[in-house]
């Protein structure tokens, strides 16, 4: 009799999926008119998390790519800072903490202005521009 095993799907890391998601951003950098520092110290960027847990319960990765975002905006403020400051002895980190990017992320679902959230129908005309 054959058996019929089969082994467990990998557990889903959002630590490892915002890692994906900004290697994969760092590959279209010269379509997205990144500086080519972006590419060239994409090893020095990091992503951790205190629990590697999903933290919105939707089908979208907001925080694995706010957090890939975020270590793309790292990485500009490191090369800015090596132009502006010349390269240091060790080369930047950056270091991108997922808890941080769903807090990022999460103040634009909470923000009101006058009392209306983000997707109260008048919300629009009290933005400017």
């Amino acid at each position: 009799m054959a058996s019929n095993t089969t082994t467990p799907a990998a557990e889903y890391s959002p630590v490892a999926e915002a890692d994906r998601i900004f290697q994969y951003l760092c590959d279209q950098s010269e379509r997205l008119n990144l500086p080519s520092e972006v590419s060239a110290n994409k090893d020095a960027v990091s992503f951790y998390s205190a629990a590697n847990e999903i933290y919105y319960p939707i089908p979208f990765k907001e925080t694995e790519t706010i957090a890939a975002l975020k270590g793309i905006e790292g990485s500009v403020a490191a090369a800015i800072a090596d132009l502006r400051y010349g390269q240091p002895p060790q080369k930047r980190n950056v270091k991108v903490s997922l808890e941080k990017a769903t807090c990022f992320g999460c103040q634009a679902y909470m923000a009101k202005v006058d009392g209306l959230g983000k997707l109260d129908a008048g919300v629009r005309a009290k933005l400017k521009g």
